[in-house]
């Protein structure tokens, strides 16, 4: 059925809903309350004072104001007393609305009354009940109202949230009527016993009009399961593909030589974490399965050189590898890192391999000649950014791929990376720790490797809180350990001065820094606008020690390796998320010398407060992750929200753990059993699966 016929909808209406993609009664089905409103008798007001609540009765006393600044009042009796509504503000018009004798549902918050009567209702909503039409008084037989998120194209047709409630409700009544099912079941039945699940029809009912607010929770755990069921069978799926299906590199030659030669080159002890993870890497490497692994660390981990064996490994073979990263000053972070290793690898070694940096802003001369290079086999690693993705860019035979920081790339972006070789391994890499249950909902088809130690060598980095008040106190710390011959990073979260927020500037703090309180050092400044060769001239610089304070936006958020560093200045800290706060702390601490962090912040409130001090109480870059994402949610964690797969309509990752676990564990164990679904009792899934999520199981396959 059209929408537009709809009791409460209309041809206006019915263009609005399909502007926010409802053109059928079905798609009702899809909404999910975010709030739920109790329906309280006026004589319990007293019990909710402060609470929002519904109230239904009827319009017994309109009272006009005497003057402009008094509120008109509508006075409202049920069975068990009388309360006032009072409205500010085109007292003739409101007065007009309401009719002694015509029964409303009014929503608002109750606080203490004027006159008789001893509690009021702050006004927020109301809807006009006709008790002789079945669904008006249905309607009202539900304890709970739910209260949806409205979108400006609907309010702009006077759709407001209790009128928005009655029209789903209306939507339910007249779909229940044509279907007693209301919906197809999307779980087996042996799911829904094993899982103690309720069943589909009855969580939407629920989870829309619960009959007691237990409800609510019942159907959104049902809803969530699906949600992440089946994901986790497009995760299954793939990795079952991956696995089985393609047919991969089987990198056979014998490393010992080159595992002796690398750890010569390397000269410092790999942490045993490093060699447990360059095993389950390896291992990946010689089966003919394409591998694709996740590999987590903590800053400062040496997930790098990790990456740079396995490339080495797949040279050793006659391949090429290529690392792709987020940024240029990441690129050139990694050009330099494996340059300079190789160097010395080939000393040791007696081989002649090279590396080869491809980014935006080269000149055309020297990018021809690269892609010459790259093209023919004389570049084994190359390092780039999206210059790597380009369709001028050929491989001669690329046989690795190292994925750094890949939440910042999409999913094309990292498709097209594979593309230019065939089949080739891939190992994912991330400095961002990540909460088991988001790497299981973004990474799930991956097997994950985790650097969890680092070097011997390192000290803990001394992180502490402070105001804007000290930062005489501050500064004059800082001058000692320049005087000793330390460098700085001062971090600001803009670049510019901002009029609508009030957050420090790394610009206008430059020249402030520059010319007064280091006016007697060098300061330098780096920014995400700054083109391409200045950032290099600058990091040069701050890394050949000609610079000591480094002022900069967050665009040194991973990758940038100068062990001189010891001491991370952030202001407005309270800005930043834990897990960014703890990735910047991690540009210091990655020599021998005791390092420290400083969050400045001001206006904390308590909340703000104890999230700084969890930096300041640890430097495990895990159990401060966790917390970030019960703090920010996990489709903010990594600084943008993730489309597509972290969309969950009732999935909460921080409640639903234990719900996600036995979702994958159901899931898997099906592919496993049943590859290709076609035993009986997955026919509902097979059939969901095909109808709802072939698109999905497409992006995830190319990603």
């Amino acid at each position: 059925m059209d929408i537009k016929y709809l009791k409460g909808v209309g041809e206006k209406r019915a263009a609005a809903f399909k502007s926010v993609g409802i053109t059928r009664l079905e798609d009702f089905l899809n909404f999910i309350p975010r709030i739920y409103l109790k329906k309280i008798s006026i004589r319990d007001l007293r019990n909710h004072f402060g609470e929002n609540v519904v109230i239904f009765g009827k319009v017994i006393d309109v009272e006009h104001p005497i003057k402009k600044q008094q509120p008109l009042k509508i006075f409202l009796n049920d069975s068990t007393g009388t309360t006032e509504i009072p409205f500010f503000g085109k007292s003739e018009f409101r007065s007009k609305q309401f009719r002694l004798n015509e029964n409303y549902i009014f929503w608002g918050k109750v606080n203490e009354g004027y006159g008789f009567t001893k509690y009021k209702l702050d006004y927020r909503d109301h809807l006009k009940i006709d008790l002789s039409d079945k669904n008006d008084s249905d309607f009202l037989k539900f304890p709970y109202f739910p209260v949806y998120e409205l979108s400006d194209v609907l309010k702009k047709t006077w759709i407001k949230p209790i009128l928005l409630s009655k029209i789903v409700f209306n939507a339910f009544a007249k779909m229940l009527k044509e279907n007693a099912d209301l919906t197809e079941e999307t779980l087996p039945e042996y799911i829904i016993k094993s899982a103690n699940l309720p069943l589909k029809k009855n969580s939407i009912l629920r989870i829309n009009f619960p009959l007691q607010f237990s409800n609510v929770e019942e159907a959104r755990k049902r809803l969530a399961f699906e949600e992440l069921f089946y994901l986790q069978l497009i995760f299954a799926l793939k990795k079952r593909s991956i696995k089985n299906e393609v047919k991969g590199i089987s990198f056979i030659k014998n490393t010992d030589k080159l595992k002796a030669d690398f750890e010569k080159a390397c000269g410092f002890v790999l942490t045993n974490a490093q060699n447990k993870v360059i095993e389950e890497i390896y291992t990946d490497m010689k089966s003919e399965s394409v591998m694709n692994r996740l590999l987590q660390g903590d800053v400062g981990s040496g997930k790098t050189i990790v990456s740079v064996f396995a490339m080495l490994v797949a040279v050793q073979n006659g391949y090429q590898a290529a690392i792709m990263c987020p940024t240029e000053i990441l690129a050139e972070q990694h050009f330099s890192t494996i340059s300079n290793f190789l160097k010395e690898y080939n000393t040791i070694s007696g081989e002649n391999l090279t590396s080869t940096i491809l980014v935006g802003g080269q000149k055309k001369k020297l990018r021809g000649e690269l892609y010459d290079d790259i093209k023919e086999g004389k570049s084994n690693i190359i390092i780039g950014t999206h210059a790597l993705i380009q369709e001028k860019v050929e491989f001669k035979n690329l046989g690795f791929v190292v994925i750094d920081e890949q939440h910042k790339f999409g999913v094309m972006q990292r498709a097209k990376l594979k593309e230019k070789g065939l089949n080739p391994d891939v190992l994912v890499m991330t400095a961002t720790p990540i909460p088991r249950t988001l790497s299981l909902t973004y990474y799930g088809d991956l097997d994950v490797s985790i650097i969890n130690e680092l070097p011997g060598n390192r000290k803990p980095i001394i992180t502490k809180l402070s105001s804007d008040e000290r930062k005489p106190e501050i500064y004059n710390f800082v001058k000692k350990e320049i005087e000793k011959g330390r460098q700085v990073y001062i971090i600001y979260p803009l670049i510019e001065e901002s009029e609508k927020m009030d957050l420090k500037s790394a610009e206008e703090n430059y020249k402030l820094l520059k010319e007064t309180v280091f006016r007697n050092y060098n300061v330098g400044m780096i920014h995400g606008r700054i083109i391409s060769y200045e950032k290099d001239e600058v990091m040069q610089d701050f890394k050949n020690r000609k610079i000591n304070v480094l002022v900069s936006t967050t665009v040194i958020e991973v990758g940038i390796d100068i062990p001189n560093a010891t001491i991370m200045i952030i202001e407005e800290a309270q800005r930043f998320g834990l897990s960014q706060l703890h990735q910047l702390r991690g540009r210091v601490g990655r020599g021998s010398e005791q390092s420290y962090c400083i969050l400045i912040a001001k206006n904390l409130d308590e909340v703000s407060e104890k999230r700084l001090n969890i930096l300041c109480e640890t430097n495990d870059g895990f159990l401060i992750a966790e917390t970030d994402m019960e703090i920010r949610g996990p489709g903010e964690f990594f600084g943008t929200r993730q489309s597509g797969i972290l969309n969950f309509s009732c999935t909460d990752l921080n409640k639903d753990k234990n719900l996600l676990y036995r979702a994958r564990d159901i899931a898997f164990n099906i592919i496993d059993s049943d590859p290709q679904l076609r035993k009986a009792e997955n026919e509902i899934i097979k059939n969901h699966f095909l109808k709802n999520f072939k698109d999905a199981l497409y992006l995830m396959r190319v990603a």
